[in-house]
């Protein structure tokens, strides 16, 4: 307050000795020029940037137009020399199949002329048979079948027959099917027809009773023409498009027959098209008269729909004029527009054929890729002036820095005076900005002899207890974790122990029996049994141990085990009260903790309905006859574990069919709402005469009304439930 005071009295004071007036005059005169020279140097530096951006923008406008025409002529020259490629790539795969075509004639030829050289092979016959793919096999015209197979033409089917090997190696995946058709009315062919499970095609009707290949036009213009030919693209008999590539082969007499590969379109479609192109590029092949025979496309301007659409009849006279260039053999590329879209078409003729492959592309295609060279152009061009901006901050900051410091200069003794003070109140900000990040061990250490030094002194011993509350904290933390590990085990294992509550017997159709046990912890005291003592015995145990946790799940499994092999032992529901007197026993025997079970235990005859139970200490179970619910109200014997050689005695009931026991423990009927009032026996009937009919459908109804009637109020005790409903031994299945 007094260096403000000092300075406002510099400024305003009219009455002040002369060095307050001298130095009134240097600071005025020195905030004035530091001012004006400031906002002079500021203005041209804005100007300036300004100028800059307009100029920027202008320059990248230009540029981008530039790369958008020169991305555009880009793709034009790779399309005319994609084109080219693909072009050469469909005569090396079609002199391929040329040159394995000529190979079979060749073979087929030296094996009629020079018999004796080969061993002679019996070949599956399609009339007579079935024949896998990739199988030769030996076909005979209708012809021939009907003036009969002579025995010399026999021994030449035999001999010609090894030519299986050969048809084996030159099979590939393009061919659809290879095979030798003989003047004398037979024919050697294997099938390709992968995934189409036909097998030899000709072991079919009606192809294996009326295939004549000496009439097929394929067969005859080979034997005209006396060379290798290549057919138009046909619709094969097995459903696929194809090309048929024949040559003749000879005997001593001339041709002999003609062999022949189907070569499948689709694969050379598949080889003129790149993995890398979208579906605005693609390549397709034009014969001599300007009709598309190969092609991706299913239709349009460009398929190979078999419609022989010509397209120097096109309705666009640039589509029509180009397509008359292509037949001519020439190479180029044209801006062409077909089935309303606009394409640029790059041609190049087919060697060694009279076609002419063409590769289409949308135009729209080559626009995006323009714009996205102008947007990349014009983005690069952002960033120069958002660094130059920069720059120009950087200019502005300096200048500003610069300002600070000559101020800075003339009021150093005032900053000197307030450094005394900000240095350590800033050491100390940082050292609890670095301790509030998780470096408890840094220390703050200060010797100005105050208060700061007091507070510095302070916060070191704060962070020594917050370090020791930090380890108390892990510790405890890593306990808790652990336990909750074993308990999480425990549950596991508890739950392991049980036998499938749902639909347990699902092929037992004269009774139905569900059970759940829920533990108020991870484990808990409560537990249900059922299992059979012979093939029409029944036993079914609901239990409550005193206690709950880990203690009470021991002593349950304890309690389980004895009682279901006392029993399975007495192997007889009569001696039931006698296996409760044994269980009993041993569980004093054993039990240190002094903790008590209740029990209650019933077998069911299921041919005759009889039920024979013994109830230690537990919950009156509730039964249904003739479709109404009511508490079984018997004499209860004393709970287990509790006194030693007490008596246990059986009774007895009769269920007629539809009859129901539902057995529960205390966790049901003392289940609390928020208001800490129990649900109570009465809500318990009521829930359960509501319920359906089938055991499921009475627990579930009963679990959820405790749950709903509980609301937010945490589980006070286990809840665990078992009900058999009785349906009478007519029902059972076999």
């Amino acid at each position: 307050m007094k260096k403000i005071k000092i300075l406002l009295e510099l400024i305003f004071q009219r009455k002040m000795n002369i060095y307050r007036r001298i130095l009134r005059t240097a600071l005025w005169g020195s905030c004035v020029t530091f001012v004006v020279m400031g906002g002079i140097f500021l203005a041209s530096i804005f100007v300036l940037q300004s100028e800059l951006q307009e100029q920027n923008r202008a320059l990248s406008e230009k540029v981008g137009d530039y790369m958008e025409a020169a991305v555009q002529e880009e793709v034009k020259d790779g399309l005319t020399e994609t084109t080219v490629l693909r072009a050469r790539l469909v005569q090396r795969l079609l002199l391929g199949c040329s040159y394995s075509v000529e190979l079979l004639a060749n073979k087929m030829g030296d094996i009629l002329q020079h018999r004796e050289t080969y061993i002679p092979k019996t070949l599956p016959v399609a009339n007579d048979e079935e024949v896998a793919d990739y199988v030769p096999y030996v076909y005979y015209s209708p012809e021939l079948v009907k003036q009969g197979i002579s025995p010399k033409l026999q021994q030449e089917i035999a001999a010609v027959s090894a030519i299986e090997n050969e048809f084996k190696h030159v099979s590939h995946r393009y061919y659809g099917s290879i095979l030798a058709a003989s003047k004398h009315g037979y024919l050697i062919r294997m099938d390709m027809l992968d995934g189409d499970k036909m097998g030899g095609l000709l072991c079919h009707e009606p192809l294996r009773s009326s295939y004549n290949y000496l009439s097929r036009e394929w067969y005859q213009e080979t034997v005209k023409a006396g060379k290798l030919i290549f057919t138009e693209p046909y619709m094969a008999s097995y459903g696929k498009k194809c090309i048929s590539i024949c040559a003749p082969y000879h005997d001593a007499e001339g041709i002999a027959g003609v062999v022949v590969a189907d070569v499948d379109t689709d694969y050379i479609c598949r080889r003129m098209q790149s993995d890398e192109v979208d579906d605005s590029e693609f390549s397709f092949v034009m014969d001599k008269e300007g009709v598309v025979i190969i092609s991706p496309k299913q239709e349009g301007a460009f398929a190979a729909d078999g419609m022989n659409k010509n397209l120097r009849q096109a309705e666009n006279s640039a589509l029509a004029a180009t397509a008359e260039r292509m037949i001519a053999g020439e190479k180029g590329i044209a801006l062409v527009e077909a089935d309303g879209i606009e394409y640029y078409l790059a041609y190049a003729p087919l060697p060694g054929s009279e076609w002419s492959l063409g590769t289409v592309i949308d135009t729209a295609g080559i626009t995006v890729k323009g714009d996205q060279a102008e947007a990349a152009v014009v983005a690069d061009f952002k960033q120069y002036s958002m660094v130059l901006r920069d720059y120009f901050l950087f200019i502005v900051v300096g200048v500003v820095i610069l300002f600070v410091m000559l101020l800075y200069l003339i009021l150093k003794r005032n900053v000197q005076m307030a450094r005394g003070f900000a240095v350590p109140i800033n050491f100390l900000t940082d050292g609890v900005r670095e301790i509030a990040a998780g470096n408890l061990q840094r220390k703050l250490y200060l010797k100005t002899g105050d208060e700061l030094e007091t507070l510095a002194e302070s916060f070191n011993q704060m962070t020594e207890e917050l370090t020791a509350s930090m380890e108390r904290l892990a510790k405890t933390t890593a306990q808790k974790e652990r336990i909750e590990t074993e308990l999480s085990v425990g549950t596991r294992i508890q739950t392991g122990l049980l036998p499938a509550g749902q639909n347990p017997f699902p092929k037992r159709k004269d009774f139905d029996l569900a059970a759940m046990m829920k533990p108020a912890r991870e484990v808990g005291g409560d537990f249900y049994d059922f299992y059979f003592l012979d093939e029409h015995h029944l036993a079914i145990t609901v239990a409550d141990v005193s206690d709950k946790g880990v203690p009470a799940a021991l002593f349950m499994v304890i309690a389980k085990t004895m009682l279901k092999e006392n029993l399975l032992f007495a192997g007889s529901p009569e001696r039931l009260g006698d296996v409760f007197v044994k269980t009993n026993n041993s569980l004093i025997r054993s039990n240190k903790e002094n903790m008590f079970v209740t029990v209650f235990c019933g077998v069911l005859d299921t041919l005759s309905g009889e039920f024979i139970y013994v109830n230690a200490g537990h919950n009156p179970p509730l039964i249904r006859q003739s479709g109404r619910y009511r508490y079984l109200e018997k004499a209860q014997h004393p709970v287990m574990g509790a006194l030693e050689d007490l008596p246990y005695c059986t009774e007895r009931l009769h269920l007629q069919e539809g009859d129901a026991i539902f057995l529960y423990t205390d966790g049901v009927t003392e289940a609390r709402n928020e208001g800490r009032k129990f649900f109570g026996e009465q809500r318990l009937l009521r829930t359960l005469s509501a319920a359906g009919g089938r055991a499921e459908q009475g627990i579930e109804s009963v679990y959820q009304a405790v749950r709903e009637y509980a609301g937010e109020a945490a589980p006070s005790d286990d809840i665990t439930m078992l009900e058999l409903v009785y349906y009478g031994s007519s029902e059972r299945m076999d």
